[in-house]
């Protein structure tokens, strides 16, 4: 075993296009443009605002409402009719709803 793997290795150092790799700097993989403190500001809003808006759909502009509505639907066509093709549109629910998954009982 040990003889074919050193074969193999012996082998792959002569292939044509074999460069021995240096160390390099780590690649920045995660950018922070300012998306974070949008992403904090809108839901600290969320949480403040639950008692009023809870059991409904919001759109926010960060931490700025834009339109509330019975479904998804509704509070993302009243986000477009504002101007605002990319708002944060999503459930708010209430205070004392309990979040109900499927699965096994």
């Amino acid at each position: 075993m040990r003889v074919a793997l050193e074969t193999l290795e012996s082998n792959w150092e002569t292939q044509p296009g074999h460069q021995e790799r240096s160390p390099q700097a780590p690649q920045i993989l995660y950018v922070n443009d300012g998306e974070d403190e949008i992403r904090r500001r809108r839901l600290e809003w969320l949480k403040c605002h639950r008692e009023e808006h809870g059991g409904q759909y919001v759109a926010l502009d960060g931490d700025q409402l834009l339109a509330v509505g019975p479904n998804y639907r509704i509070a993302r066509e009243k986000a477009l009719a504002a101007g605002k093709p990319n708002a944060f549109v999503t459930y708010l629910s209430k205070s004392d709803e309990i979040a109900e998954m499927g699965g096994w009982t």
